[in-house]
């Protein structure tokens, strides 16, 4: 199964060197959210795509489709998370059953 990802261009930059098999960058323009949302939908319907990560900013304008595979995960972009620490380590708490500390 292959890792996507989605984000703007220092997100996708850093995904690509850490060795993700297909890195896609987006501008926040409404073109390249149109274009975002239909490469959403496209690996979605791709069998070999596994995960699919997208940055919690494009979420936000396009929204994520509604289904259990692949795995879609939303993170953070170089702004930081939308969600706040304290979100994102009950999140890993549940997740994996280990909380996080400093």
């Amino acid at each position: 199964m292959k890792i996507a990802v989605l984000g703007d261009k220092d997100t996708a930059l850093g995904f690509k060197l850490a060795g993700a098999h297909e890195v896609y960058s987006f501008e926040d323009t409404p073109l390249d959210m149109e274009r975002l949302k239909n490469k959403l939908n496209e690996l979605v319907e791709r069998e070999d795509i596994g995960i699919i990560l997208i940055t919690e900013r494009f979420v936000q304008k396009i929204g994520l489709p509604d289904v259990t595979f692949p795995i879609i995960l939303q993170v953070p972009d170089k702004s930081g998370s939308k969600f706040g620490e304290e979100a994102i380590k009950e999140i890993v708490r549940r997740a994996i059953g280990v909380e996080l500390k400093r």
